[in-house]
């Protein structure tokens, strides 16, 4: 009943499964090039740096600026859906994140990149926000374990194609291309969702915009992500650059708790959301999923190149053996996950996991490539079984005037521990090779430790998946 009253109010919505399914893939082709862009964008970094005459300081506001943008449009997506017309919403972040894209591509010196990128950063992070959205509504929240994985391949594809297209793109072109390969796929992004996206009215709600929640709510995202980033370049807890930061991010957060408490009605992300198992247990694996899914990532392209010796390509190119298990299970994976509940296809995919990730701390140089491909191939099928259904369980039980907050708190805890996996095994790695001279023995050790970590985090998620949903049906 709670979902039958989303549905009435969003006028045009699909009601059939094929018709839902068809909308979710025009979401999808619509997030491709904001999805792909930020792992095509890393591995430009330093060419970047070099072709501009930029310094390391300054030439990391390409990504900070995208990341501070994104973290103040990620709350704000969240109340504006539920205010003005999806569709108008959708197509608008993307004539954003293309106009960001135009102004990237043609920057010729760093400054004018930095405000192309802060304007991607805006488009982005309200597509991101509002794609599951959308779906859920659409959905009437039947079904979602289906429907989750086609909605979140661009974020399980995106680290493993990103790179090895960015790569080509440099190698073959020049940077300004990481920016215009954008502009074709957000145009047909933009006519296709035009024509073929119904039109998602709002909810209607009295709830008013809050700019407290949005100092409080964006101001903590932003400091928590600098303060982590921070964490993964200097290696260190210790410095101000990482303690101010990530000081300031727990103060505006726990001030916002404070102020929800306070103010429930004004909060744009209510408290009552984790009233419910399956949202808190969803959003605890979601910052799990930081070393679980995201730290794997960081760390195999670099084994692959400093271990392996191969190029940014080709290392991209063994990590499509992982894209392949993903693609071969997910669709298993949903309708499993809609059958039996998240919980078993999670406790299930922690023991591939741990299958597909443990090896890597035995490997070395002369492992068999077979071999090396084989296991992240079993990765790949874990990684659509601790994806998918968690996404989806996280909307278990809740309210049809709760998802937008739904979306947007679990977008941000997503996006936390994405950045928090990455810089903890950054700095493991850099801790384990000070004072040590960088012998290919060295780095090995290096790696296969950082690996040990991932497996032992991924093992701690048994506690949270435990009180995921469950049933027989």
């Amino acid at each position: 009943m709670q979902y039958q009253e989303s549905k009435k109010k969003t006028q045009n919505a699909p009601t059939d499964r094929s018709s839902v399914i068809k909308v979710a893939i025009i979401l999808v082709i619509g997030a491709l090039a904001p999805m792909l862009d930020t792992t095509m964008t890393n591995v430009a970094i330093n060419t970047i740096m070099k072709d501009l005459n930029s310094s390391v300081n300054l030439v990391q506001w390409v990504t900070t600026g995208y990341i501070l943008a994104l973290g103040i449009a990620v709350p704000i997506a969240g109340w504006a859906v539920d205010h003005f017309s999806g569709k108008k919403i959708y197509l608008l972040a993307l004539s954003i994140f293309l106009v960001g894209s135009i102004i990237s591509g043609m920057a010729g010196n760093i400054n004018i990149l930095i405000v192309g990128r802060i304007i991607q950063g805006s488009g982005a992070g309200i597509i991101m926000s509002i794609i599951t959205t959308l779906i859920v509504r659409a959905s009437g929240g039947v079904g979602l374990g289906g429907i989750m994985s086609i909605v979140g391949l661009p974020a399980i594809l995106a680290p493993i194609l990103g790179p090895t297209f960015g790569g080509f793109i440099i190698k073959t072109l020049d940077w300004h291309w990481i920016f215009y390969v954008n502009i074709p796929i957000a145009l047909a992004s933009i006519i296709l969702l035009y024509f073929m996206m119904p039109r998602f009215n709002p909810i209607v709600t009295k709830r008013s915009f809050d700019w407290n929640s949005i100092i409080l709510l964006g101001g903590a995202f932003t400091s928590l992500i600098l303060g982590i980033t921070k964490l993964s370049t200097s290696g260190k807890f210790t410095n101000f650059d990482v303690l101010g930061p990530l000081g300031l991010g727990i103060i505006l957060l726990l001030g916002y708790a404070i102020y929800a408490a306070i103010f429930p009605k004004r909060a744009l992300v209510s408290l009552k959301l984790f009233k419910f198992p399956s949202f808190t247990a969803s959003s605890i694996l979601l910052l799990l999923s930081g070393l679980t899914i995201n730290g794997a990532m960081f760390i195999l392209p670099l084994y692959l190149q400093n271990i392996r010796g191969l190029s940014v390509v080709m290392s991209g190119v063994y990590l499509i053996a992982q894209g392949l298990g993903l693609l071969v299970s997910r669709s298993q994976i949903g309708k499993l996950t809609d059958r039996i509940g998240a919980r078993w296809v999670v406790l299930g995919s922690i023991v591939i996991a741990v299958i597909g990730t443990l090896p890597f701390a035995f490997f070395n140089a002369q492992t068999s490539v077979w071999l090396i491909l084989l296991t992240l191939f079993v990765r790949g099928i874990a990684q659509g079984g601790m994806t998918i259904p968690i996404m989806s369980d996280a909307y278990t039980g809740v309210p049809s005037e709760l998802v937008s907050e739904a979306t947007t708190a679990s977008r941000m805890l997503q996006n936390i521990g994405g950045a928090f996996g990455t810089a903890l095994l950054a700095t493991w790695i850099q801790t384990q090779l000070n004072g040590e001279l960088l012998t290919p023995e060295h780095l090995n050790s290096a790696y296969q430790g950082a690996f040990v970590v991932t497996v032992v985090m991924t093992v701690l998620a048994v506690i949270p998946a435990w009180f995921l949903s469950h049933h027989t049906k």
